[in-house]
């Protein structure tokens, strides 16, 4: 990944992460919000998102064969500081229910203009769906 786009989106995720604590939404440490499968819901990402989570695996990509995020793993996440900006946003605290969207979107229309600004493609699609792509390349 180019040093510099790595480094803007770290700091993009730090404005994220000092965003989030301004509303201080409660974790409970369930794991749900990774169980697609079961929570109903899915992880959408742009394509550096998905690079920038790759990278921070380094060599460890998991398979993501059930429809949880690969690095789910016994109801923890494996790759917090890779993650992408839903996995950030995302709390099953309903104080946050009415903020997480507004949010979401300013911190994904930065995301958008980093792919510009980088002459990178933008693709928006399911996070477990792009990192098996991701795998898969790399096993090519």
């Amino acid at each position: 990944m180019d040093p510099a786009l790595r480094q803007e989106i770290e700091e993009l995720y730090q404005r994220v992460a000092a965003r989030v604590d301004q509303s201080q939404p409660r974790c409970e440490m369930s794991g749900r919000c990774c169980d697609f499968p079961t929570s109903e819901h899915e992880l959408w990402a742009s394509d550096v998102e998905v690079e920038f989570a790759v990278a921070a695996a380094g060599e460890r990509v998991p398979a993501a064969d059930s429809g949880l995020c690969p690095w789910h793993v016994d109801g923890l996440c494996q790759l917090r500081d890779g993650r992408p900006l839903g996995c950030r946003i995302y709390f099953c605290d309903p104080s946050w229910e009415a903020e997480m969207p507004a949010v979401y979107e300013t911190f994904h229309r930065e995301l958008q203009q980093l792919h510009e600004r980088y002459g990178r493609r933008y693709a928006y699609r399911s996070f477990v769906e792009a990192v098996s792509a991701a795998r898969a390349e790399r096993e090519a």
